[in-house]
């Protein structure tokens, strides 16, 4: 039954994600009130997440349906490379969005400076560069293993499986989100000695505040039993009963369905990504409507 359950979710995964990261990437180059400092990074987190979904989903999917690796030592490397670059790429925009909040919200004068989109591109440009370059040994490592003439997977074995999980944990998850709980923290402690902000203002940080700290808090809650589970895998024994293999699916399904968790919570929490989004929508349909109606006008004339 988990073989099929799975790809099912995989595949509602990468029909929401899609959709909605393209939304996003849409709204805000499409619309200029939506290209603030804040947002670029938003844009940033859209494009890593499309590029998981188009990457590793399809792939992962089947590996899933036929228990098999067919596409051989290249798809192999590049998917696990993607895998990689695109949670280091996620976890670090989101301290970057937290530095920006505290600069935005604690020094806001002093900072000015710092936070123009001209810097924010500049860092993404970075941040970029820097995980393509660093998760080369990745893309090295991960090869195709047939442990039988009927199983085949895509993975790695040997001495460099402990401090390539180890280092996942402690680079793409434990330290980012030891920073941002320390940034929220000081930001916090900041807004309650600020007894004399307007509600006005207050509102308006709070409710921002909020979006960015669900972002934040689905990020952690979905990549937990991942990493969890490889450093088990290392450290420990995994079990090999039938409930192990369902969470197994399940824990799969958490992380990647991170993927596409972004858009649904500014739908939900932001007003103007809501209006855009419709927006977007809408004016997508109305322009195939109008070309359907004159393509038919011109076929009648003719």
């Amino acid at each position: 039954m988990w073989t099929y359950v799975g790809p099912s979710i995989f595949g509602l995964i990468f029909v929401v994600g899609v959709i909605g990261n393209s939304l996003v990437i849409t709204v805000i180059l499409s619309k200029q009130s939506m290209r603030t400092v804040t947002n670029f990074l938003l844009l940033n987190l859209a494009v890593a997440d499309m590029a998981f979904l188009v990457v590793c989903i399809p792939f992962t999917a089947h590996k899933f349906i036929t228990m098999k690796w067919i596409f051989g030592d290249t798809a192999c490397k590049v998917v696990q490379y993607f895998v990689y670059v695109t949670a280091y790429i996620t976890v670090y925009t989101l301290v970057a969005i937290s530095a920006l909040r505290y600069m935005t919200i604690v020094w806001s004068t002093q900072t000015q400076f710092i936070r123009t989109k001209r810097n924010v591109i500049a860092f993404i440009v970075s941040i970029w560069t820097v995980t393509f370059g660093a998760n080369i040994p990745v893309m090295l490592l991960h090869e195709v293993k047939y442990p039988s003439a009927a199983v085949s997977y895509c993975g790695l074995e040997g001495k460099a499986v402990e401090p390539l999980f180890l280092a996942f944990f402690i680079l793409s998850y434990a330290l980012p989100l030891i920073a941002i709980i320390f940034l929220y923290m000081l930001i916090l402690f900041h807004l309650r000695q600020q007894k004399s902000m307007l509600d006005q203002t207050r509102d308006r940080t709070n409710h921002a505040f909020r979006i960015i700290v669900a972002v934040i808090v689905v990020f952690a809650l979905t990549w937990l039993p991942h990493h969890v589970n490889s450093l088990v895998s290392v450290y420990g024994v995994l079990p090999a009963e039938t409930w192990y293999q369902a969470f197994r699916v399940l824990w799969y399904c958490m992380a990647y369905g991170n993927s596409c968790a972004n858009p649904l919570i500014y739908n939900y929490g932001s007003q103007e990504f809501r209006k855009s989004f419709k927006e977007a929508i809408c004016c997508k349909f109305f322009r195939r409507s109008n070309e359907n109606g004159t393509t038919a006008e011109t076929t009648a004339m003719v």
